[in-house]
Formats: C-alpha cells, sequence, structure tokens
C-alpha cells in the first residue's frame, strides 16, 4: 500500500518576500504540498497530481510554527476529491518585522475514510477461468496477513498467470516499473500493482504483478472478470503469487481490509480459507458438490512422482507399492475410502483413513498380499470421501514390470 510522509521545514527572514512565491513538493510522484507565499503569510494547497475524477485521497495535514496563526484548526483530516488542488489553510503572519517559520507535515492514503463497504456484494474471483488455485495465505495468516493486512488473501498463482478484476469498478491507480521483489522489509514499497475503486468506494488492491505486466490504464472502467494483469512477485514477496484485498482508509490513515463473499465452484457466497482449492464458476454453472480435485486424483508408482504429479502409468507390479494421491478442495477431517476390485472376480479390498483438518491433500501407499486367486490383471478403484464417490480409476498389475 503507497501512502506518503512529508514534512516540509521553511522560514523567512523579515522583509524577505515583497510578491508572491509558489513552490510545490510531491511525494512518490503523486501528492504534492503547495504553497504560495507572500510576506504576511503562506497559503497551503494539496493536489493528487495522478488522480482522475472519481479518485479520493485522504489527507492528514499538520504543522508547527513561530510568529504565525492557522486559519483553521490544527491536525486536520480531509479528503481530497479528484485532481484538482485544494487549499486547506492559511499561515498568517503575526508580526510582519520578526522572522516567522513553519514546518508542514502530512500523511496521505489513496480511498475516502467515511465511506462503507456493501457487505451484500459477491465477489468473483480474481484469476482467469478454467485455473485451479489454493489459496496459500488466508486471513490472519501467520507470515504476513496481520496488521492492516489482517483480511488480505494471498492466492498460488503461477509467474505470468491472467489476473482478473473480482468487481465492477474504475482503475484509479496502477504501478508496473518494479523490478525486485523478495521476503525482506526493504521491499515493501516495490510492488507492481492495479487498484480498483468499487460503487461503495472501497478500493480493491491485486499487488506483486509482473515487471510491465499491468493491462489496464487509470480511468478505465471494468467488469468482473476483466483481465487487469499478470502474475509476479515484485515487492515484500517470497514467490509468485497474488495477493488481494478490499480496503478503505481509517481516520487515522492505517489500512483497513475487509473480509469478502466469493463465488466458487461449490457456493454462490462464501469466505475461503486458507488452503482451499478454488476456481472460477460462472452463475448458470451447476454446484460443484465434491470435496476432491478429481481430475488430479492419481496413482503413482513412487512418493517422487506423487511429488511432481508426474503420475502417467496406468501399469504397476504386483510387488511394488502403489500411491494413491487425493488433492482435497478444502482442508477439514475427512474420512477416505479407497475400494480395489479385479474385474470379473470376486477379490476386493478397502482402505479406510481419516484426514487432519489442516492437510491440503492426501495419499496412501498400498502394497497387495498374494492371495489364492492370482492378482495379475485389470482392476477398477474407487475413491470415496465422506461416503461420496470422487473418482474411478482402472489399472493393471503385472508379475514384473
Amino acid at each position: 500500500m503507497r501512502f506518503g510522509i512529508f514534512i516540509l521545514f521553511l522560514f523567512c527572514p523579515i522583509g524577505f518576500l515583497f510578491a508572491k512565491e509558489h513552490s510545490e513538493f510531491c511525494s512518490m510522484d503523486r501528492l504534492c504540498v503547495i504553497y504560495v507565499q507572500d510576506k504576511t503569510g503562506v497559503d497551503v494547497y494539496f493536489q493528487n497530481k495522478i488522480a482522475i475524477e472519481e479518485t479520493d485521497t485522504t489527507l492528514s495535514v499538520n504543522a508547527s510554527y513561530k510568529n504565525m496563526k492557522s486559519s483553521v484548526k490544527l491536525p486536520l483530516v480531509t479528503v481530497l476529491k479528484g485532481p484538482k488542488r485544494k487549499k486547506l489553510f492559511r499561515l498568517n503572519v503575526k508580526k510582519t518585522n520578526k522572522r516567522w517559520v513553519y514546518q508542514i507535515k502530512y500523511r496521505w492514503i489513496l480511498g475516502n475514510f467515511g465511506v462503507r463497504h456493501d457487505s451484500k456484494v459477491i465477489y468473483e474471483l480474481p484469476f482467469d477461468k478454467g485455473l485451479k488455485v489454493r489459496v496459500y495465505q488466508g486471513y490472519k495468516g501467520s507470515k504476513s496477513h496481520q496488521g492492516d493486512n489482517r483480511y488480505s488473501i494471498d492466492f498460488g498463482l503461477k509467474e505470468g498467470e491472467l489476473i482478473t478484476a473480482a468487481r465492477d469498478g474504475i482503475v484509479v491507480d496502477t504501478e508496473e516499473k518494479n523490478t525486485e521483489g523478495g521476503f525482506e522489509i526493504k521491499y515493501i514499497h516495490s510492488a507492481n500493482y492495479v487498484k480498483i475503486l468499487h460503487e461503495d468506494g472501497t478500493i480493491g488492491q491485486y499487488a506483486h504483478l509482473r515487471y510491465m505486466g499491468v493491462l489496464v490504464k487509470r480511468g478505465q472502467k471494468v467488469s468482473a472478470g476483466t483481465p487487469i494483469g499478470y502474475t509476479g512477485s515484485t515487492g515484500f514477496s517470497d514467490g509468485p503469487h497474488l495477493h488481494f484485498e478490499v480496503y478503505k482508509p481509517t481516520p487515522s490513515l492505517r489500512k483497513k481490509t475487509i473480509p469478502t463473499l466469493f463465488r466458487t465452484e461449490s457456493s454462490d457466497s462464501e469466505m475461503i480459507a486458507e488452503g482451499q482449492l478454488h476456481w472460477r464458476r460462472d452463475t448458470n454453472e451447476p454446484l460443484v458438490k465434491i470435496d476432491s480435485d478429481a481430475d488430479e486424483i492419481q496413482i503413482c508408482e513412487s512418493v517422487q512422482n506423487l511429488e511432481r504429479l508426474g503420475c502417467n502409468v496406468t501399469s504397476f507390479a504386483k510387488t511394488a507399492p502403489m500411491y494413491f494421491y487425493i488433492p482435497l478442495l478444502k482442508p477439514s477431517r475427512h474420512k477416505i475410502q479407497i475400494s480395489v476390485r479385479k474385474n470379473g472376480t470376486s477379490i476386493i479390498k478397502l482402505y479406510n483413513w481419516e484426514t487432519n483438518p489442516d492437510w491440503w491433500d492426501t495419499y496412501l501407499d498400498v502394497q497387495f498380499e498374494e492371495s489364492s486367486e492370482p492378482l495379475e490383471g485389470d482392476w477398477t478403484a474407487t475413491i470415496s470421501i465422506d461416503g461420496v464417490v470422487q473418482k474411478e480409476m482402472s489399472f493393471q498389475l503385472t508379475s514384473i514390470k
């Protein structure tokens, strides 16, 4: 989150000014303090140079001074509307025949502290349709989602994957020229990002985009699902992912992140959590009623293959172990059952176990024992979770492989 802290310190000796003098100083090439000074004092203006008409900027200003008096009570918290400069106050000199000194301090944050989030809004998942994405860090995550970031979500997108708008709005700020990133505080202001203003005045922020990875411009109207950029790892980041949050400023110029509801593959309105696997679903598509990523349930020859998700074989040696891998959609205490049956025979083997609530996936290693009937031949495995069939898979057992 970009915000500014700026201190301006000036003094004027006796008789220094006889005509008006105009000067300005800018924070992050965005928010500028402008002063127009004459022999009786100084008018203090502020302007957000990159704002569009719809942009609100919350600003906190204070000043210390000698031989001067402010026209308004300070400190002052106000909202700048759009790109026009706004006069906030004047510091008048008390005795023009004596030296006068003033110091201006200000902080700012994009957004309006007076808005209220519409809790009825359902957000779309902020990535390309067809992607299946794991939530790497959820609300109040211990890694970095504390304090002002407590209601942020990290989606496990890979480098260069497409990011889309989660809600209709207007793009109010972007950054794409940063190239650095790492899990060190020195990179906190080095993230590339897109910020979208919503109808209720809150702002959606999409961060850690790759260098030159922004697809939208300030002032552009976007709808939910509009492509807005590509995943990267710029800023305070330990690897490629999308950091998503909805926020509003507070009167103290902190960032208040807001929990939101999403449409997912299995719900029309869901607060998603760490470890869950999700994908985008259109409103006219049926809900998914399974507990696993059925497409990725696999039988592997080794744990190494399982970890790489590179299990493309269907034939196994009867004397070697097999590994059944099951990625879960939502970590929970699930009851897993695998039933394996040799086709055309009465040979059936059942395997049952229970998952840990923190597991994102689970696997079982199976080694067949010799029986009175030969094991070689065609088999069918039925994988069930909590009594609901997830997938059936065919495989072969052979004497030698």
